[in-house]
């Protein structure tokens, strides 16, 4: 059984991302369709690489996926979280309007931005540890979600009422994502996966590459 190192698992996202990338601003748009798998891959060779695999891990992942599966769901019945919107196609099989896929998307998010704040700031005091970290933290997955709204549908991923997207989206992207921050946080659950970071940046570069080829 070969086993992969970071840095070739590194390798194989940085091609998914690029391939992707290329197809999508050479008019092969109906890739797109694919990116519930490449979503799936990006999980397990990040989460591979993660090194203490014991309940909370378990418990972060778990609660992660189907409580943000449970506010994409929310979201859209009343339009009342993050504004009036609906999902498009490419983001694969849904269960009440809303893909299965999207509780993947928030883990990823999550899971990648803690690591990278964790790798820039190492702060002692408890404080901060508890409410300042998991803070960064959302801003830089609202930062992610800034880019991907701009050409969600263009992409067939989500589409606003009337096109435009409300500020109430991004400060309920901040609100959620400092929750499941906090959560990794007070779970305690262990940094240090330099595959998680690189895959904040390859998604984050990805995401501009295609606001720049798109818009």
């Amino acid at each position: 059984m070969i086993k992969l190192k970071p840095n070739h698992a590194i390798i194989i996202l940085i091609i998914l991302h690029v391939v992707g990338l290329s197809a999508t601003g050479m008019g092969y748009e109906f890739l797109l369709s694919l990116t519930p798998l490449n979503l799936l891959i990006s999980l397990l060779l990040t989460l591979s690489f993660h090194r203490e695999i014991d309940f909370r891990f378990w418990m972060y992942i778990g609660l992660v996926i189907i409580n943000g599966y449970i506010i994409e769901w929310a979201g859209v019945t009343t339009g009342a979280i993050f504004g009036s919107y609906f999902y498009g196609n490419n983001l694969g099989l849904k269960l009440d309007d809303v893909p299965l896929v999207i509780g993947v998307n928030w883990l990823i998010l999550s899971y990648c931005s803690m690591n990278l704040v964790h790798l820039l700031f190492q702060p002692k005091h408890h404080l901060v540890q508890t409410w300042v970290i998991p803070a960064i933290g959302a801003i830089f997955m609202v930062f992610v979600d800034y880019w991907i709204e701009q050409v969600c549908s263009r992409l067939d991923f989500w589409y606003w009422k009337g096109q435009v997207i409300p500020l109430e989206n991004y400060t309920a992207w901040f609100f959620f994502a400092f929750a499941f921050n906090f959560l990794f946080q007070k779970l305690g659950i262990s940094t240090g996966n330099r595959v998680a970071i690189a895959l904040y940046i390859i998604q984050l570069l990805f995401f501009i590459g295609l606001n720049v080829w798109l818009l």
